[in-house]
């Protein structure tokens, strides 16, 4: 494989797990952003994506700058809805997708993570897929279970099926 296919690969990675994101998001019942699981006084579903963006925007600001953003943290109130949290996720989708391609050209280069941006997305996605996992247990945990055609089809076919 050579160099650009392998670059393209990982861009292509990125989309996959962001259409995922979205996906899911899309199909939280109403109801299930403010779900919690058993017994947590932690983040509800809602928060759980407004703390995906979070981590997506204070990495990308922390590369560019060395310095930690101040960013909201949506403990307090309402959790964003998710019209707030679609805008959100795909801006800051877009802002990984652009800093990951500058990197993997040469331009950009990651902080920590040996700067090494492959390691760097490994790392966000899985950071992402645990929270996913949170998300589907506290919705599953609140009577709020995907359908298996969701969970099966959709989070797990595009990565298997290169849907």
């Amino acid at each position: 494989m050579e160099r650009e296919e392998i670059v393209a690969a990982l861009l292509a990675a990125w989309r996959r797990h962001q259409r995922i994101l979205l996906y899911l998001l899309d199909r939280v019942p109403v109801g299930g952003l403010a779900a919690l699981p058993s017994g947590s006084k932690g983040r509800d579903v809602s928060r759980q994506f407004a703390h995906l963006d979070r981590v997506r925007r204070g990495w990308i600001h922390y590369h560019a700058t060395g310095k930690r953003p101040t960013l909201p943290r949506h403990d307090k109130g309402a959790g964003p809805t998710r019209a707030q949290l679609k805008v959100a996720l795909r801006k800051s989708g877009t802002g990984v997708e652009r800093f990951l391609a500058d990197a993997l050209a040469g331009r950009a280069r990651p902080r920590l993570f040996k700067h090494d941006p492959i390691r760097w997305l490994t790392y966000l996605i899985s950071h992402e897929s645990h929270h996913r996992g949170q998300i589907l247990l506290a919705l599953r945990q609140s009577g709020h279970r995907l359908p298996d055609r969701v969970t099966l089809d959709g989070l797990w076919g595009p990565w298997i099926y290169g849907k």
